[in-house]
């Protein structure tokens, strides 16, 4: 090689070393070199900013000196038996900053000749502290999230934008009574689904929460619906659900429920103790009322339609009590009450007032229709004993009977003329029917 050439050789890889050089120390990843005692032989700046030295800090120190004290000894072996045998050195470790401040690190180490027997160790370092942190962060949500998802006593069902079931928790298994493999895949409109409303009506698929979720792509909350579930029957329960984003697109949407079965049943039978008779089964009074306002409101919207409405007393009532003792008073009123229930229609209302005064509703029944039960109902108690076997009583009632009219301007006007019949009757002698004038 002329020395022309060789000069110009010479140069282009100065130029080149020049160029390395310059890379590394301006590189934001940790640069250094180790030879095989495991010195320093040369620091970037990133790698002297990324530990917290100086670089004359670190020069001619054992690299050991940023990792935690009880490793540097393990520590510097592998990095000898790196140098010496080729074994990998790479991954994340957790390293110490000068302040004392720990730090995790991913390393890539490179073997390089210096020119002697052994070689030296060229080792990048980039702080993943924060990444790492961030991915703990997540491991540790993903955890809360999966111990919540797994033992939460709701029930959570996760569908597809399909309405395909993709995923469900223990609780929701248990509620609905099926295994896991009988969820998930299953499309809510799956004909096994079968709901009704809480008044008993079947709920369509259109009106599940998560249909109509799904298709407004908001939050539907707080819908109470029953569920038929196997070995079990109707589970009534709370329902809302949520809809799921991903980038601004809907993905799926996530029902949660609650079994409030047993809420409902203790509100159902509240509800029916607060309208009921306790001693004979019958609607009360708080009932009549309720149902004499329907009737009146519907005779005012339908002035074709009919409504009658009976009044009836027990004969002599107090009488059987001062005789034959209270015991027997409460047979008599339970037997009427079941004498009442066998001759009425199930579209009809019988009613305790209060004492042995009773009412009966009889929706779409004019005066004479009304008429003719109220003769066969007096005819049946008559025939009837009530009481124990040892000591049957005979008891009659009396009956006033009054059709409502649409010039009532209130809903409780038709019972006040069925009492004024029933008043007439006791007049005329008790054990028979009246029929109150039409009114005017």
């Amino acid at each position: 090689m002329k020395p022309a050439q060789f000069s110009a050789a010479s140069q282009h890889l100065e130029d080149i070393v020049w160029l390395l050089q310059a890379i590394i120390d301006r590189s934001p990843i940790g640069v250094a070199v180790i030879d095989y005692e495991g010195r320093y032989r040369q620091v970037n700046p990133a790698y002297c900013a990324l530990y917290g030295y100086e670089e004359q800090e670190l020069l001619g120190n054992s690299f050991t000196i940023v990792f935690p004290e009880e490793v540097r000894e393990l520590t510097l072996r592998r990095h000898q038996r790196f140098l010496t045998e080729g074994a990998e050195l790479k991954g994340e470790f957790d390293v110490l900053r000068h302040d004392g401040a720990r730090l995790t690190v991913l390393t890539e180490s490179i073997r390089i000749p210096d020119g002697e027997a052994t070689s030296l160790r060229l080792v990048y370092v980039v702080d993943i502290t924060e990444r790492r942190l961030v991915e703990d962060s997540l491991r540790r949500s993903e955890q809360t999230y999966r111990t919540l998802f797994e033992t939460v006593p709701q029930g959570v069902v996760y569908h597809g934008l399909d309405l395909r079931i993709r995923a469900a928790n223990p609780a929701a298994l248990r509620i609905l009574g099926l295994s896991m493999a009988e969820m998930v895949g299953t499309s809510t409109v799956d004909p096994r689904w079968r709901a009704i409303r809480e008044d008993g009506s079947e709920l369509p698929v259109s009106e599940y929460p998560s249909t109509l979720s799904l298709r407004s792509g908001e939050p539907v909350r707080n819908v109470i619906m029953g569920v038929v579930v196997p070995d079990r029957g109707v589970a009534w329960l709370n329902v809302s659900a949520v809809p799921v984003y991903r980038d601004g697109s809907l993905v799926e949407v996530y029902t949660c429920f609650e079994d409030v079965t047993d809420r409902m049943m203790l509100s159902r039978e509240l509800a029916q103790r607060a309208s009921t008779d306790f001693l004979t089964g019958l609607a009360n009074r708080r009932s009549l009322t309720e149902r004499l306002v329907l009737e009146w409101e519907r005779l005012r919207r339908h002035v074709d339609r009919h409504c009658t409405v009976m009044s009836i007393d027990i004969d002599h009532f107090k009488q059987i009590n001062d005789t034959h003792g209270h015991p027997a008073g409460d047979a008599v009123l339970a037997g009427v009450a079941q004498v009442m229930l066998r001759q009425v229609r199930s579209s009809d209302l019988v009613c305790r007032q209060g004492g042995e005064e009773f009412a009966i509703v009889l929706p779409d029944a004019n005066l004479e229709r009304a008429a003719i039960l109220a003769e066969r109902i007096r005819t049946a108690v008559a025939a009837e004993r009530f009481g124990p076997a040892s000591s049957p009583l005979a008891v009659s009632v009396s009956i006033g009977v009054s059709a409502m009219a649409t010039t009532d301007n209130a809903a409780e006007i038709v019972l006040q003329r069925a009492d004024r019949a029933l008043y007439e009757a006791k007049h005329l002698g008790r054990n028979r029917v009246s029929i109150a004038p039409a009114a005017g």
